[in-house]
C-alpha cells in the first residue's frame, strides 16, 4: 500500500480516499491510497498517533476501525426509546411513540414512519426537538435530528 499527498495541500474535512475507487473487479484491500489530509503525527518520543477511527497494525498497515460502514437499523411496532447504538429507527405500526434518549453532543438519529398512520417523536425530559416537545410524522415521513448539547435539532 502506498500513500501520496502533495505538500501543503491539506483540505479541511477530507480524509483517506482510495485511488482508484473500489469496484466489483478491484475491491477495497491492499491497493494504492491517496491521503487528502494529515491522518497521523509522530510525537517527540517516536510514537505515531492516528486520527479517530483509524489504527495501525503491528505490520504497519493503516486501516479503518469499527468493522464496517453499515449503520444500525432498528424497526419497531411498539413504543420505543432509542439507544446510543441506534441510528435509523423505523416505526412499522400506527400510533407508535419514539422517544429520543438524553442527548450526547453530535449524536444523530434518523426516524422514519414506515406505517400508514401517524407516529410521534419526542425528547426525554426537558430536551426538545427544535422548540417543540413532540413532532408528528405522517405516512412515509421522516426526520433527522442532531443533539447540540441542549436540544435535538432538525436537519
Amino acid at each position: 500500500m502506498s500513500y501520496t499527498r502533495p505538500p501543503q495541500s491539506v483540505l479541511a474535512g477530507r480524509g483517506l480516499t482510495q485511488n482508484p475507487p473500489p469496484t466489483a473487479f478491484a475491491p477495497s484491500g491492499v491497493v494504492k491510497m491517496t491521503i487528502d489530509s494529515d491522518i497521523a503525527k509522530t510525537s517527540s518520543l517516536g510514537v505515531i498517533q492516528v486520527g479517530s477511527g483509524l489504527s495501525i497494525t503491528s505490520a504497519g498497515v493503516l486501516s479503518a476501525t469499527g468493522g464496517n460502514s453499515l449503520i444500525n437499523v432498528y424497526l419497531t411496532a411498539v413504543n420505543y426509546t432509542a439507544t446510543v447504538t441506534d441510528y435509523y429507527i423505523g416505526a412499522t405500526d400506527d400510533d407508535v411513540i419514539i422517544t429520543l434518549p438524553l442527548g450526547i453532543v453530535g449524536k444523530v438519529y434518523i426516524v422514519k414512519n414506515q406505517s400508514t398512520g401517524n407516529i410521534v417523536v419526542r425528547g426525554t425530559g426537558i430536551q426538545k426537538i427544535d422548540e417543540a416537545s413532540t413532532k408528528t410524522l405522517g405516512r412515509d415521513a421522516s426526520l433527522i435530528v442532531v443533539f447540540d448539547g441542549s436540544r435535538w435539532n432538525l436537519i
